[in-house]
């Protein structure tokens, strides 16, 4: 009896501490426990914000009796393993992706401050890359805790979204979907709605919502403004290395049966686009599907649904029917390294070649990003929306482990992120900690205030004849930012068209 009751007052002790700190939080599904990840930081983490079915848009989850103990990362959407994409982030220098998969992976993240500190915060949610066929928020470079910990007013959300062929099957069965095919883009609202109903019990405030991205996460911020011109849950969007307002929509299609029906077919499930053959492929287990998903060489990117994302992209935003939230947008000034190194890597030669890499690369990123990322910006310009735009140029050694990866696509994401701390073979530098923490400092302003924070922070607006573009690291300032013109870094943009086509030309000539 004695054991039992200092069992029972202990679970008393710890529901009243918790709740008196701040870590039980109610949610629309129940109540929540989280933790301290610092003595001023509040962590949430592995909550439940849909459910769906395969291939089924996603509900509001069932509601809870039982406390939910949000200690640990939910499961990882099921991801597309393919040789390209475990070699990027061999590159990236990261720890591999050792996580739990499954297709019950719908699940949100939470860093709050302590109730000690600014509540009613600013709200920033991440939204992660990967070419919407790998990514996870369970990633140490997305950890949110150094921007709550190092700066006042705001709260960080990063959660999960279907990926590869669960996130966007290609089924001819699903073609005339009312609700849309995109399912991981579904899923992105899905969060960005829970996160509205939810934010304030956590210490945010639902009517200052910014999100952020990088690469397909910020791609798929800015379908999310095409896709919802008249939304009022969100005031204004970071995106990272990756628009399709600025013209570049590679990736995006439309429905491609053929894919479907090869990899149908490869799991026993047939050819024959019928109810029958749906049925089939909701049955088969989720890794056996991704692997032929790998094996078949499949393409299943984004679907033209008219819904989730729209064929005419380039019109619309041209009319101005988009989400008129102010931008700050941006990318790195050799996305293209990591991508033309991991193809030579994986070629025949096995090895990087010695100029051409840098000529391949260059040639990339001007036509699939920096020459894009331009475009993005003006069009909001143009459309009397204020914009921001950087190019964010820093190299550091324990980032940039090779002479050939300068400021390659995602580098930023720990100086953003505050996480470049997670290798301990190269010393950090006082450069590298003061430009992570410059760059914090000014997306969290942003968050803050999308209309004002940057501007008294000391940005221009984005005018592409004046000094207005924010070059991040470079030679002239490591540690925080100079400003320079961004037509003079565009000057070859007018003929991106043509760029593209030396790009593919070059790299069919000089890549195996």
């Amino acid at each position: 009896m004695r054991t039992l009751c200092f069992l029972l007052t202990g679970i008393w002790t710890t529901l009243v501490v918790s709740q008196d700190s701040g870590l039980r939080v109610q949610t629309q599904q129940g109540e929540v426990l989280g933790s301290f990840v610092t003595p001023t930081v509040r962590q949430f983490l592995g909550i439940p914000y849909a459910v769906a079915d395969r291939w089924e848009a996603p509900n509001i989850p069932p509601r809870r009796e039982e406390l939910f103990k949000a200690d640990r990362f939910g499961d990882s959407c099921i991801q597309m393993n393919s040789a390209a994409n475990l070699e990027f982030l061999n590159l990236t220098g990261s720890p591999p992706l050792n996580v739990t998969e499954s297709e019950n992976c719908m699940s949100v993240n939470v860093w709050s401050p302590s109730i000690d500190r600014k509540q009613r915060t600013a709200v920033m949610i991440w939204i992660y890359g990967g070419g919407f066929q790998f990514g996870t928020s369970n990633f140490p470079t997305y950890d949110g805790q150094f921007f709550v910990r190092d700066n006042d007013d705001v709260t960080l959300v990063t959660f999960n979204y279907r990926l590869n062929v669960f996130g966007q099957p290609h089924a001819p069965q699903l073609a005339n979907s009312t609700t849309g095919v995109n399912f991981g883009l579904l899923d992105i609202d899905a969060a960005i709605q829970w996160v509205h109903d939810n934010i304030a019990n956590f210490g945010g405030d639902p009517a200052r919502m910014v999100l952020f991205g990088q690469s397909a996460g910020s791609a798929a911020i800015d379908l999310y403004t095409i896709a919802h011109p008249d939304d009022e849950r969100i005031t204004g969007v970071i995106e990272q290395s990756g628009s399709v307002s600025g013209g570049s929509q590679s990736g995006i299609g439309p429905n491609n049966s053929t894919n479907w029906n090869t990899l149908a077919d490869a799991v026993g499930c047939g050819t024959n686009p019928d109810d029958a053959q749906l049925a089939c492929m909701k049955q088969v287990p989720g890794r056996t599907l991704e692997d032929a998903v790998v094996n078949t060489n499949s393409n299943l990117g984004l679907v033209i649904d008219n819904i989730t994302v729209f064929g005419d992209i380039t019109s619309r935003v041209a009319d101005g029917n988009f989400l008129k939230v102010l931008l700050l947008v941006g990318s790195t000034q050799h996305e293209g390294d990591i991508i033309v190194v991991g193809t030579e890597l994986l070629s025949p030669l096995g090895f990087a070649q010695p100029l051409v890499t840098e000529l391949l690369a260059d040639l990339f990123t001007y036509s699939a990003l920096t020459c894009p990322t331009g475009a993005a910006a003006l069009v909001r310009t143009k459309a009397g929306v204020p914009a921001w735009r950087y190019h964010y140029q820093a190299v550091f050694r324990d980032i940039s482990t090779r002479p050939d990866l300068r400021a390659w696509h995602a580098s930023e994401l720990p100086i953003v992120f505050g996480t470049y701390n997670q290798t301990t073979e190269i010393a950090k530098t006082p450069e590298e900690i003061a430009l992570s923490s410059y760059i914090q400092s000014a997306w969290v302003a942003f968050a803050r205030d999308p209309e004002n924070g940057l501007s008294d922070f000391g940005w221009p607006t984005y005018d592409p004849t004046g000094d207005s573009l924010i070059e991040l690291g470079n030679f002239f300032n490591k540690s925080g930012a100079t400003f320079g013109r961004a037509d003079q870094l565009d000057l070859v943009c007018s003929k991106s068209d043509t760029l593209a086509t030396i790009t593919a030309l070059v790299s069919s000539l000089l890549l195996p």
